[in-house]
């Protein structure tokens, strides 16, 4: 087996929770991104829309149905927003690694969902190891191991028109030192402290440890709401080749901003549970 460093090799994507999948499309759809034909997962339970990045992606997760039986009705429902990481590696490697670490990963796992590619289903095909939720990672964690990835990420699928390219840094607010650490022997990566914020690189995207205070002196006081309960997905960062249409979007659907000094600038969406900032491509 490879070194620690070399078994979660980064980000795959970011799971938003949606109480209802229609009402987020549209929203999205207005701030600018391509969003997916809905998908249905195999379990029948959840479905999604994809908002595809180089490398990565954003799901947006919601019941199948408003009568739909998911593990995850209740966070649906009651705390929808930026609720999960999955991370990227060979899940079966990433599992024995993880029961190294002292952790407490499921055995791998598959999982598929249907994907509409020029009027025909495909099954795009996964597995999975996951990690129990505990107070220091009460968001989902887990390893996504892409078997079909041709049927995920398409040559020929649209740009989106806000201009959107990478996600450049995941923000997670903390409390103390408890969720960094363990993220640390999550990712076989060490954290990197500097006042009160510590980061880790994976896979080219930074992830970024802050305290609520150095969370609101960056996002600003409208962003408090992704403050409830500690520790937190609160926010992500997108690169974009177009960061003047980008805004345009954000401000045509509504939506405050504040400019940053890199040139961006961030936009917090309360019914979405979502704090996006926006950095110019290079």
């Amino acid at each position: 087996m490879s070194g620690s460093g070399d078994i979660v090799r980064g980000i795959d994507h970011l799971i938003v929770m949606v109480r209802d999948l229609e009402r987020a499309e549209r929203t999205w759809r207005a701030l600018g991104f391509h969003i997916t034909p809905r998908g249905f997962h195999a379990s029948g339970g959840t479905a999604n829309h994809l908002l595809m990045l180089e490398r990565t992606y954003i799901e947006l997760l919601g019941l199948a149905s408003p009568s739909a039986d998911s593990p995850y009705r209740r966070m649906m429902e009651d705390d929808p927003g930026l609720s999960g990481l999955a991370l990227r590696g060979a899940a079966a490697d990433t599992y024995r690694y993880w029961r190294a670490q002292g952790l407490e990963p499921s055995p791998p796992e598959s999982l598929s969902r249907g994907v509409e590619i020029d009027g025909r289903t495909e099954m795009a095909r996964f597995r999975l190891t996951r990690l129990q939720r505990s107070a220091e990672l009460p968001f989902l964690t887990f390893c996504c191991e892409h078997l079909t990835p041709q049927f995920v990420w398409q040559e020929d699928a649209p740009r989106h028109p806000n201009g959107a390219r990478s996600l450049q840094e995941l923000i997670i607010v903390v409390d103390g030192e408890q969720t960094p650490a363990g993220f640390a022997r999550i990712a076989g990566h060490a954290v990197r402290n500097r006042r009160d914020e510590g980061s880790l690189e994976l896979g080219g995207c930074r992830i970024t440890f802050q305290s609520p205070g150095a969370f609101l002196r960056r996002f600003g006081s409208e962003a408090g709401f992704r403050l409830g309960r500690l520790p937190t997905l609160a926010a992500f960062v997108l690169t974009t080749i177009d960061p003047t249409r980008a805004r345009r979007f954000a401000e045509e659907a509504g939506w405050r901003v504040l400019c940053t000094r890199s040139g961006g600038f961030t936009v917090p969406v309360p019914s979405e549970g979502v704090v996006i900032e926006w950095s110019p491509a290079t």
